[in-house]
């Protein structure tokens, strides 16, 4: 059976795609407006409610209501959207489209790709992917596709698709200002404070015109605290939060700078430049946590105690946890060993940049329409430090030890040896970079009916440096290349005045892991005026990220003291996404719509323990087999994945200046197989739900309440019960309105979390407990004591009720 018949859904409003047709969309047109103009994933223009695919539109006049710092912001409110899955260390959340995770979301900016094709965000640092955006006033819209659109799209569109629309050069000059500021209620955390530009006019009227844009977010840290800790015996402990999704964040800064210049040498044909920086920066000086323990924010900047550090482990064998570690080596055959765990990585800074350009021609022509773009991408990772080699780890365990010509020294003498032997630590250069060739040409033809047919190709050359590659032969600094390319044929077949058919296939061709076959079918049949119904298969794929495809050290973890193995061998994940949905209209401006989609996924790339007692092969350990790394962790393919749910969304308007606008989405994923069969894919909550009620004072003042229902999220897997465990459900409103003070002054304003839910909350157990469990808090006469078991409430420490302000001023 396709579908389980308790699921429903639907998908809103508009389109995406290349930006052959952008010039051609009228901007700000209203969330759930089916009859607006759209360029769908098929590449030309047609009717929302006739788009082959399950998609939404942000405006840029939505946009403005809210606060926009990164890509999270835009499309918080849209179903089978999540952003609420996890939080990095600098406190940047992730985007999950229909229960898959951020790293199955193709993200475009004008219908170019900005991804990575390898991990240049490793340890946690994955949210900051989405904070490369244009400025506020210079994005005309977002566009949305929920499920696979590897057709047209190609790798990376396993989950879906996000597209933000820039402005279009203008043939008079006119501009934008924006500036807001957040003010929190609870001191402990910070004040965001953005700035937005965007100015564009012509430089030879009809010919040659240009564009400038920029933004600043300047975000301060925040350091909430936990509840204090009373055990029954009447002791008070403090209870330290972490950082990223324990939310605590450093003093972060973000910039973004672009241009473009627009050259129309004919009437049908439009050339344009456009070039954007981007950089974003972190704080990670030390504090003080609740605890008086000396923390690092993003990670342990490398110091002489840092490196001090070395202990023992069984060589050729892995015991079970606890008891006699010696004994338990030697029964199993291996060898008790001593080696050095120096914990490295990090600078006092932490800083990601972005350049881009791009180079692009678009003609009208008699037959059809043409679409060429060749555009690059630099992202680089700054701050991070080399992991010690084999060999650097030998000769700090022989200072550590006093052995060998050590041997002698006074403990500080050889610690001073040691950090100038070690420090400073080589920097550890991250830098992905891609260029990408586009071509595409849409033609239009009868044949038993009309048809457009789009046809086109790309071209993908690729390079990741990371200082890791090599390091297991004692030479870091090896290149991995990323080769790969596509061509694609996709119709559109008006086969009656009341039913059309999409079908689509692609081919991509990597150097590395081979070919892959997208096709797609979909049909959209309308009923009459006010119904349609629609549906289709779609199918995408995900190459493996450039660092998987390594054979050896891929990165680190433990702070830069275990090693991890890519796979040359890993193949592409795959899936195959079947949907039907149907979408009502009605002429006063009410509508809804319904999706009921299913998603098998294949070829999950996870990670797996490897080596020694496992029954997996670590990929070329080199030295650090040496050292009893040969058992550590590898990617491979081991998964299988269903993941079934339903979207729903409507407006209905109620008067002519009062309109509720609702969306939810149930979300079901289950692996199907692999070590974690049986559990959920992620930790999308199984249910979300928006709401807005909105209602027009004035013809210059607009005033709305939203609200955020997210219930059973994932937290954890019960082994005893075998049963998932959830976090706690909420519900988060916020109030906020617009006044347009004239034609070109416009005040915005919102109170975020307006009932001020804390999400600093957890529950706690108490467990009395003998003198040797190092946990125990005693009362002040050593006696009775406890342990104590934490479980928080909330997966993300989001902020508590502040109040947003904005100006936008347009000339």
């Amino acid at each position: 059976m396709l579908f389980r018949p308790t699921a429903l859904a639907c998908a809103v409003a508009a389109v995406f795609t290349l930006p052959s047709a952008h010039a051609e969309l009228a901007a700000a047109a209203p969330d759930y407006n089916m009859e607006v103009i759209v360029v769908t994933a098929s590449g030309f223009e047609q009717k929302l409610v006739d788009a082959p695919a399950s998609i939404s539109v942000i405006t840029q006049e939505e946009l403005s209501k809210r606060p926009y710092t990164t890509l999270l912001d835009a499309v918080r409110d849209l179903e089978g959207v999540d952003i609420g899955e996890t939080r990095d260390k600098t406190g940047q959340g992730t985007i999950s489209m229909r229960g898959m995770g951020s790293d199955y979301t193709l993200i475009l900016v004008d219908g170019k790709r900005q991804n990575n094709h390898g991990d240049i965000y490793p340890n946690s640092f994955g949210g900051n992917q989405f904070g490369h955006i244009p400025p506020l006033d210079a994005v005309d819209r977002i566009e949305v596709i929920r499920g696979p659109a590897s057709t047209l799209y190609g790798a990376d569109a396993l989950g879906g698709v996000i597209n933000i629309i820039t402005k279009k050069v203008t043939d008079k000059w006119m501009g934008s200002v924006s500036h807001s500021r957040t003010v929190q209620t609870d001191d402990a955390f910070g004040n965001d404070i953005t700035t937005d530009f965007n100015v564009m006019g012509p430089l030879i009227p009809g010919v040659l015109g240009m564009s400038l844009r920029g933004s600043f977010y300047n975000r301060l840290s925040s350091m909430p605290q936990y509840a204090p800790v009373e055990y029954p015996n009447g002791e008070v402990r403090n209870r330290s939060l972490g950082f990223g999704a324990g939310g605590k964040t450093v003093d972060n800064e973000n910039e973004v700078f672009g241009g473009r210049l627009s050259w129309t040498p004919a009437t049908n044909q439009t050339i344009w430049f456009d070039i954007e920086s981007s950089k974003q920066q972190y704080d990670n000086t030390p504090v003080i946590n609740d605890n008086g323990t000396k923390e690092y924010p993003v990670g342990t900047v490398d110091n002489i105690d840092s490196i001090w550090v070395a202990g023992n482990f069984c060589r050729g064998f892995t015991p079970s946890s606890g008891g006699n570690q010696q004994q338990k080596c030697a029964d199993g055959g291996g060898t008790w060993a001593r080696r050095a765990n120096p914990q490295v990585g990090y600078s006092p800074t932490q800083e990601f940049t972005r350049d881009t350009w791009s180079l692009t021609h678009e003609g009208k022509w008699d037959f059809g329409n043409s679409f060429v773009s060749l555009s690059y991408v630099d992202t680089q990772n700054h701050g991070r430090t080399l992991p010690f080699t084999a060999s650097e780890r030998e000769l700090l365990l022989a200072m550590f030890d006093a052995t060998g010509e050590y041997a002698g020294l006074s403990l500080d003498a050889r610690k001073d040896l040691a950090e100038a032997t070690f420090l400073p630590r080589e920097k550890r250069k991250m830098a992905s970079n891609q260029y990408t060739l586009d071509a595409k040409l849409d033609m239009p033809f009868e044949l038993a009916g009309q048809h457009i047919l789009v046809t086109g190709a790309q071209v993908i050359r690729g390079e990741l440096e990371d200082g890791v590659f090599g390091i297991e032969s004692g030479t870091p600094g090896a290149i991995q290349e990323h080769n790969m390319w596509a061509i694609f044929a996709e119709d559109t077949w008006d086969a009656t005045e009341s039913f059309s058919l999409t079908a689509g296939l692609r081919r991509d061709d990597h150097e590395v892991f081979g070919s892959q076959l997208s096709p797609r079918l979909y049909g959209v049949y309308t009923l009459n005026e006010q119904w349609t119904i629609k549906g289709g298969v779609s199918t995408g794929f995900k190459t493996p990220k450039t660092t998987q495809l390594y054979d050896g050290v891929v990165g680190f973890g433990g702070q830069g003291t275990s090693p991890m193995f890519g796979n040359p061998d890993l193949k592409a994940e795959t899936s195959v996404s079947s949907e039907i949905a149907v979408y009502w209209q009605h002429p006063n401006g009410h509508n809804f719509n319904a999706t009921i989609f299913k998603n098998d996924f294949d070829d999950k790339i996870a990670s797996q323990p490897c080596g020694t007692g496992t029954n997996v092969e670590c990929s070329s350990t080199g030295e650090y087999a040496d050292l009893g790394y040969a058992t550590s962790t590898k990617t491979v393919n081991i998964d299988k994945v269903t993941i079934e749910g339903a979207e729903l969304a409507g407006r209905w308007a109620i008067t002519d200046s009062v309109a509720f606008r609702a969306n939810y989405t149930y979300t079901d994923s289950e692996q199907k197989s692999g070590a974690e069969k049986g559990r959920p894919l992620g930790s999308s909550a199984k249910h979300m739900a928006n709401l807005t009620l909105s209602w027009e004072a004035t013809d210059a003042l607009n005033v709305f309440l939203t609200s955020e229902l997210r219930t059973k999220r994932y937290r954890s897997w019960d082994p005893i019960k075998n049963e998932a465990l959830y976090y706690k459900a909420y519900n988060v409103f916020h109030l906020g309105a617009s006044f347009e003070a004239s034609e070109s002054v416009t005040f915005n304003a919102r109170i975020n979390n307006l009932f001020d839910r804390d999400f600093t909350t957890y529950n706690i157990a108490f467990t009395q407990c003998s003198d040797t469990a190092a946990s125990c808090i005693y009362d002040d006469n050593g006696a009775n004591g406890y342990s104590a078991t934490y479980v928080d409430d909330y997966n993300n420490k989001d902020k508590a009720r502040n109040f947003w302000v904005s100006v936008n001023v347009r000339f």
